[in-house]
């Protein structure tokens, strides 16, 4: 028993907050001929999550590991014609369809 309260704090410190997360520096940034809208609505559509607007015009969609972690966070601003999508890893996921929204195969 004492062994599974141990390991249940280890795996919740291991979980990150949303503004953990976002406070990072950007790991990857992909540019998009979509809206932010699009791009928003296909990550959230994908990845069963929602997708958050911000005061700037800007929309952010979080990945969260089974733990309730934020494990990934998309940034997606406004650029030109298209978007700009800003990734933030806390740590990876398994699969990778987040990917066919940023324009990757």
């Amino acid at each position: 028993m004492r062994y599974l309260i141990a390991f249940g704090c280890l795996a919740l410190a291991g979980c990150a907050s949303t503004e953990k997360v976002l406070s990072k520096d950007v790991t990857e940034t992909f540019y998009s001929k979509d809206s932010v809208t699009n791009v928003a609505f296909c990550l959230a559509n994908k990845n069963n999550t929602p997708a958050l607007d911000r005061e700037d015009g800007s929309k952010v969609v979080l990945i969260k590991n089974g733990y309730g972690g934020v494990s990934m966070a998309f940034s997606i601003y406004p650029h030109e014609d298209g978007s700009r999508i800003e990734l933030r890893k806390q740590f990876g996921t398994i699969g990778g369809i987040w990917k066919q929204c940023v324009g990757l195969k």
